[in-house]
C-alpha cells in the first residue's frame, strides 16, 4: 500500500486555488482522490478545477465560497457531501494575514476580520464535516492548515497569531470530542513557503536572508511538501495520529 493511500477519498480542501491549497488539491488529486476545492472568485475556482483536473486525469469541482459567510460555508460541505457520497476528508486552508502592525495599533475591524476567516470559518466548515460523518456512522480526517504562529509568537501579527494559535487549540478539542467517532483532526503547521503570496519576501534579499538564516534547512518550504504531510494525515497510514500539531517549517520551532 502507498505510504499515502487516498485512492477513492473524497476530499474537500477549502482555499484551494492557489499556493498550499492549489499543491494540496493536486496532490490529492494525482494519487486518485475525488476533489473539491473552494474559492471566493466563481470564474477563477471553476478555472482551476478544470486545470487540477486536466492535468491529474481526474474530476476536481469547484465551488465559490466566502469563508465569513457562516451560512455559505455550511451549504457548501454539506452540497460536497450529499453529491456521491459524503467526504472522507477536510482540509481548511483559508486564511488572510493583511495586517502587519503593533498590537496597540489594530483596529476591531481588522481583527474580526481575520478571525472570521482564519478561525470562525474552519470551525463551521469542521462542524458541519463532522455532524455528517456522525450521522452516517463513517470515519473521517480533518487537516488544518495552520502556521508556526500555530506553535509560537510573531511580532506584528497579533491577529493572524491569535487566530492560528486558536487553530491549534481547536483542532485538540475536536480530537478529543470526536475521537469515539473515528474522526481524527489533526493542524498542520507550515514555515516560510514559497509561492506568490511570499513573492514579494523572497525577492527582497535581506528578508529572504533573514528568513532562510533563521530556518535550520536554510531555505523557504516547497507548497509539495505541505502537501504530502495534509495527504499522509487524510490516509490510513495515519490512522492512530489526531491531535497532532505538526510543523512542517525546516526546524523553524525547533529554535
Amino acid at each position: 500500500m502507498n505510504i499515502a493511500d487516498v485512492q477513492g477519498k473524497r476530499a474537500l480542501v477549502v482555499g484551494g486555488t492557489r499556493g498550499i491549497g492549489r499543491a494540496i488539491a493536486a496532490r490529492f488529486a494525482e494519487l486518485g482522490a475525488e476533489v473539491h476545492i473552494t474559492g471566493r472568485n466563481a470564474a477563477k475556482t471553476s478555472e482551476v478545477a478544470a486545470s487540477l483536473g486536466e492535468g491529474n486525469g481526474r474530476s476536481v469541482t469547484g465551488h465559490a465560497l466566502d469563508v465569513t459567510d457562516r451560512a455559505q460555508i455550511g451549504e457548501v460541505v454539506q452540497q460536497c457531501g450529499s453529491q456521491g457520497g459524503s467526504l472522507d476528508v477536510l482540509v481548511y486552508n483559508a486564511g488572510v494575514s493583511p495586517v502587519y502592525a503593533s498590537a496597540e495599533k489594530i483596529d476591531a475591524e481588522a481583527w474580526d476580520s481575520i478571525i472570521a476567516t482564519n478561525l470562525t470559518g474552519a470551525f463551521i466548515a469542521a462542524q458541519t464535516f463532522a455532524r455528517q460523518l456522525i450521522a452516517e456512522s463513517k470515519p473521517g480526517s480533518v487537516v488544518l492548515i495552520g502556521s508556526i504562529n500555530s506553535i509560537v509568537g510573531d511580532s506584528r501579527l497579533a491577529a493572524y497569531t491569535a487566530s492560528k494559535a486558536g487553530l491549534a487549540g481547536m483542532a485538540k478539542t475536536m480530537a478529543l470530542d470526536w475521537a469515539r467517532y473515528d474522526i481524527r483532526v489533526n493542524l498542520v503547521a507550515p514555515g516560510y513557503v514559497a509561492t506568490d503570496l511570499t513573492t514579494g519576501l523572497q525577492q527582497n534579499e535581506k528578508l529572504r536572508q533573514a528568513i532562510t538564516d533563521r530556518t535550520p534547512l536554510n531555505r523557504f518550504a516547497e507548497p509539495a511538501e505541505i502537501a504530502d504531510m495534509v495527504v499522509f494525515l487524510a490516509s490510513d497510514s495515519s490512522s492512530f495520529v489526531t491531535g497532532a500539531v505538526l510543523p512542517v517549517d525546516g526546524g523553524w520551532t525547533a529554535w
